[in-house]
């Protein structure tokens, strides 16, 4: 249990920071753009006559930091359970290539956007109401500091989607990454109080099916209709689409003279919206794997080895060498051998310098395999690795359904807390 507290109390912080800056950013970005265009165009495409009301981007700021604190704190037990093997996450394409990151990413799209409608639309019974949602109504007119201005009830539902997916369905880190990108932006952008999407989203055409500016808008314009959160679908089935809504989205954008507006500021406007991705890219950050690998040097218990990991000489995976030792030259001043070897032509080697660990490869579910020899018994064993924490390394050496672990310390760690 205090292994388990470590690693999450370990990767809260992460959690926390990506949570907050990828609000902060996308919203930031959107308001900018509203601000850069409003003469360009977007002035016209303004979803209601009122005007937010005074101090209410502060409501929404502060209310949204509260959801992204509880959205960290839901986000860490991913950590934990990516830790415990309760869940696989994906390192790269050699258990799941690109074409299972694209079908999951789509999945993962599609049910949430079933939750979020069903989970929505039940937000809104009289007797719920007021607990989960209200809060998030107070923005009759939203802007686009309203996208994570939640109750604390209400951000727990929302945050507990990838956690409980997780569950279900392996993902790759870089899915994560790119899911976490696409739901904040299409949320600062349902909550813009402006169309920013083109004519090609319009009801009937090739991007129809999905969610617009208008579409929410006119959810906190009625209070009701429109529970979707990237498409159109539930509310078409269920029949909880506003019925004024293609006729809205329409005169929004395609004015009464039937012109568009000027093709040079689609085309900034485009330009701009892309940059809000490229920001969320660049400022997004996995809160499980943002640690790197085993690589580096490492202090085993006791401080009595330091064990250097790196890509292995002409084979592949990952191995560990002895690099130094507390106690390695015996009583004659000699460096110590590897006498326990089971082969009796080993037993010269010293050990320091000495490869113990070999063969070090990927798992499924998110550590490190390979082997691990053990000096002092002369036997290797099936070795398992994870990295819980940048400054940590665990090692479990196992035969037959026997392990034994360790922890070991990064160097660098170690070094600076000697100063």
């Amino acid at each position: 249990m205090n292994e388990l507290w470590h690693v999450y109390l370990s990767a809260w912080p992460t959690v926390w920071a990506r949570e907050t800056t990828r609000y902060v950013v996308a919203a930031t970005l959107m308001a900018t753009i509203l601000t850069l265009f409003w003469r360009a165009g977007l002035a016209r495409r303004k979803l209601q006559p009122r005007d937010p009301v005074h101090g209410q981007w502060r409501r929404e700021f502060l209310a949204s930091l509260r959801t992204a604190f509880i959205f960290s704190l839901l986000g860490a037990v991913v950590a934990v359970g990516d830790h415990q093997g309760w869940i696989t996450i994906y390192k790269d394409f050699r258990q799941a290539g690109p074409l299972y990151l694209v079908l999951s990413l789509a999945l993962m799209l599609v049910v949430h956007d079933t939750y979020f409608y069903w989970a929505h639309r039940t937000r809104h019974h009289r007797r719920l109401f007021a607990l989960f949602h209200r809060t998030h109504h107070l923005s009759r007119t939203p802007t686009p500091w309203a996208a994570y201005a939640f109750a604390i009830p209400e951000a727990v539902v929302h945050g507990a989607f990838v956690p409980l997916f997780l569950l279900v369905v392996p993902m790759h880190g870089l899915g994560l990454l790119a899911f976490g990108i696409v739901q904040i932006l299409r949320n600062v952008m349902g909550h813009a109080g402006t169309e920013v999407h083109p004519a090609a989203f319009g009801p009937g055409r090739w991007l129809g099916w999905n969610n617009t500016t208008t579409h929410h808008d006119l959810h906190h314009e009625a209070g009701r209709y429109n529970y979707g959160l990237y498409f159109r679908w539930w509310d078409k089935l269920m029949g909880t689409e506003h019925p004024d809504y293609p006729r809205k989205f329409e005169a929004i954008v395609l004015p009464a003279s039937g012109t568009t507006a000027p093709a040079g500021a689609d085309r900034l406007l485009a330009r701009a919206l892309a940059y809000v991705m490229a920001g969320g890219l660049l400022l997004s950050a996995d809160p499980v794997h943002a640690q790197e690998g085993p690589v580096g040097r490492w202090v085993t218990p006791g401080a009595a080895a330091v064990v250097e990991i790196l890509p292995c000489t002409g084979t592949a995976g990952l191995c560990g060498t002895v690099r130094w030792l507390w106690d390695g030259m015996d009583d004659k001043g000699r460096p110590r051998l590897d006498i326990q070897n089971a082969d009796a032509s080993q037993r010269a080697r010293p050990l320091v310098g000495l490869s113990i660990l070999s063969g070090l490869t990927r798992a499924a579910n998110g550590g490190w395999e390979g082997r691990i020899y053990n000096p002092e018994d002369g036997q290797t064993y099936r070795a398992i690795l994870r990295r819980p924490t940048a400054d940590t390394l665990t090692i479990e050496g196992c035969v037959l359904f026997i392990c034994q672990k360790q922890v070991w310390r990064s160097a660098g760690s170690l070094a600076a807390a000697l100063q």
